[in-house]
Formats: structure tokens, C-alpha cells, sequence
């Protein structure tokens, strides 16, 4: 018998099994928890970011408020009403605040996160009653919303996570820190870019497709394109069809039809809109047109005199929905609140880029509106 086989008899081999297990099992877990803190920190980011974007927006509205007394960018997310001016301002003031310090500075005591997720909880609590507020004018027949479900519940339940996230301690940070910190910070900025590009779809669906019906004075139909053959488009054809329907259905006393030509229009769009509006019974003493109305800007430039005037009355705004949001911030700028009413639009080839397209739009009426 051999030295080896006497020293290394099967029981030892045993246990070496077992060892080699144990520290397999040992790197396993340690990978598991590595693994589960990396989901921790990236989650904890995401929820940065919303709060980044969110306490941001609050921010901004609160400065267009203190710059032009009276006018409410809150409209776009919350409705605080009945509190006064001075109460909503601080209320969104203070939140603001807490949420930009909570998504910069996470490692926060304990009273700041405390007091933080009180303030997205009072936040949601509002939410909630602005939901509530959408089912009620629902019922009393005031609004068709493509959607049974408000942006306001959605806010609501996106408050009540954020305030759970805020309210956790931040997790710990693996041993490279700097590499933690890079990959948070990335992290953090794309779920506030994907914040700014989902705001604006959001206003889309749930803002730009929503009917409001109120009786009005004046509809104004913005205009689209015409074809070389003198047709209207169908973009255009769906605009003047609703025009036409809430005037025959006793929602709108006249009509506003304000386009423009473009080079390779052979008509202003306004004529051809005129025609179609009364072929489809609406009488030529009922219908103003504005053959200036090239573009948004053009046709709110060339209405809020009319309505200085105070010819216009109470109005109604009739676009495609995803064009809704970009005019409505463009009459608040001017000072005049406007409800809006989308187009029985049928789809196009376009459709999915037009609604792109007005995702920076929306953010450059919006800045424009509180600067």
C-alpha cells in the first residue's frame, strides 16, 4: 500500500466534495445578492428620475405662475382647485423641492424622506380627486373620453409608487462606487428622458382624444392640407366634418375656418372648408374664415383679436388629438382657455410621425407659455 493510499482514503474524498460545494454554493449566493442589489439601485434610479421630472415640472409651472399671475400650467397634470393660488403655489412649490433634493441627494435622513413621501402621498390624494371629478362630468354627459380610465389615476398610482420608493432607505452601493455612480446617473437621466417623451403621448391619448362637450359660441377648425387636384385631404375633410356636426348639433353657433396655401396647394384651404361646411348643412352667414392661418401660431394670432373683441365668445378648438395639447398650451400663452375637441380622424400612413413630431413640440409651446 502506497503513502497516498493511505493518507487519502474515501472519506477524505468526501469531504472535499463537500467543501468545493459549499463554496460553490457560497459564490452562488454572493452573485444572487450582487445581482438583487444591482436591481435595487437601478430601480431606486428609475424612481430618481421620475421624481427628478416631476418635482422639475412642478418647478416650472411655478415659476410661470409667479411670472404671469393667474396662469395654471397645473392643469396638464393636477387639478388643485378649490384651494386658493397661494395654497397650490406652495404646496407644488414645496414638493418640487423635496422631489428634485430627494433625486439628487438620495441618502437622505429620515425626516426628509418622511417628509417627501408625504408630500407625493397629499399629491396622489389629489390625483385621486381629480379622478373622481372625471367620472362625475363622464356621467353628467360633459366630456366623451376615448379611454374609461383618466390620466389622473394613472398620476395617482405613479405618485403612490414614487412615494414608497422615497420612503425606503437608499440601498447599498456595491464596492466600486464610481462605476455605481456612472451607471445610476445613466440610468437616472434616461428614465427622465423617457418621462419627457411620455408626458407629451400621454396629453395625446388622454387630453387630445377626449371630447369636451360645452356649448360655445365659435368652433375654429384648423386647417390641413389640400392636394394638387384641389381635393381636400383626408385630414382635412375629418376637421371640417366635426365643425360641421357641432354646429348642426347646436354645440357651436358658428364656425371659424382658418388655413392658409402652401406652394403646392392650388386653393387657400379655407375655401375649399368653407365649400365642404355648407355642403354638409352648415349656412354660409354661420361660417368666418381666415385665410392667414399658415400655421398654430398664425391662426391663435389672427383669432385672439376676434376674441378681444368679444365676438368670439366662448370657444372650441377642432384638431386632429395629437395637434389638441400644442394648440391649447398656444391659447393659454395668449391668455384665453379654450376647450378642445378631436377630429373623428381616420388614420393615415402619417399618423405615426405627426404624433412624434408633436412630442418636442409640445415641450417648446410649453416653455414658450411660462417663459
Amino acid at each position: 500500500m502506497t503513502i497516498l493510499d493511505q493518507t487519502f482514503r474515501p472519506q477524505h474524498y468526501t469531504l472535499y466534495r463537500s467543501g468545493e460545494r459549499r463554496a460553490w454554493l457560497a459564490r452562488r449566493r454572493a452573485a444572487e445578492r450582487t445581482a438583487a442589489g444591482l436591481t435595487d439601485l437601478t430601480l431606486h434610479a428609475v424612481a430618481r428620475g421620475v421624481a427628478l421630472f416631476f418635482g422639475l415640472f412642478a418647478l416650472a409651472n411655478l415659476v410661470g405662475e409667479l411670472r404671469t399671475p393667474g396662469f395654471d400650467q397645473n392643469i396638464w397634470w393636477l387639478d388643485l382647485r378649490p384651494l386658493s393660488a397661494s395654497v397650490s403655489a406652495g404646496l407644488l412649490g414645496v414638493a418640487g423641492l423635496l422631489l428634485v433634493w430627494w433625486a439628487l441627494r438620495p441618502a437622505a435622513p429620515a425626516w426628509r424622506r418622511w417628509v417627501t413621501a408625504a408630500a407625493l402621498v397629499a399629491l396622489a390624494v389629489v390625483a385621486l380627486k381629480n379622478g373622481v371629478t372625471f367620472y362625475r362630468v363622464w356621467h353628467e354627459g360633459l366630456i366623451d373620453p376615448w379611454l374609461g380610465v383618466p390620466f389622473s389615476l394613472v398620476l395617482a398610482v405613479v405618485l403612490a409608487l414614487l412615494a414608497g420608493a422615497v420612503a425606503s432607505p437608499a440601498p447599498a452601493a456595491p464596492r466600486d462606487r464610481r462605476w455605481t455612480r456612472l451607471c445610476t446617473a445613466m440610468v437616472l437621466v434616461a428614465a427622465l428622458g423617457a418621462c419627457g417623451l411620455l408626458f407629451p403621448l400621454a396629453q395625446q391619448g388622454f387630453f387630445g382624444k377626449t371630447t369636451y362637450l360645452r356649448p360655445v359660441q365659435t368652433a375654429i377648425v384648423f386647417g390641413a392640407q389640400v392636394h394638387r387636384d384641389g381635393h381636400s385631404s383626408i385630414v382635412l375633410a375629418d376637421r371640417v366634418r366635426t365643425g360641421a356636426e357641432l354646429y348642426r348639433d347646436g354645440l357651436a353657433q358658428r364656425l371659424v375656418m382658418s388655413g392658409g396655401q402652401g406652394a403646392d396647394e392650388p386653393f387657400n384651404e379655407t375655401s375649399i372648408m368653407r365649400s365642404m361646411a355648407i355642403s354638409l348643412g352648415v349656412p354660409a352667414s354661420a361660417i368666418t374664415v381666415d385665410p392667414a392661418g399658415v400655421n398654430t401660431d398664425a391662426t391663435v394670432r389672427d383669432t385672439v383679436p376676434m376674441l378681444r373683441a368679444g365676438k368670439g365668445g366662448s370657444v372650441a378648438v377642432v384638431s386632429d388629438f395629437f395637434h389638441l395639447p400644442r394648440i391649447k398650451l398656444a391659447y393659454q400663452r395668449a391668455g384665453y382657455d379654450v376647450v378642445t375637441v378631436p377630429s373623428h380622424a381616420r388614420r393615415i400612413p402619417q399618423t405615426t410621425g405627426l404624433v412624434i413630431r408633436e412630442i418636442p413640440a409640445f415641450w417648446v409651446y410649453y416653455l414658450r407659455a411660462i417663459l
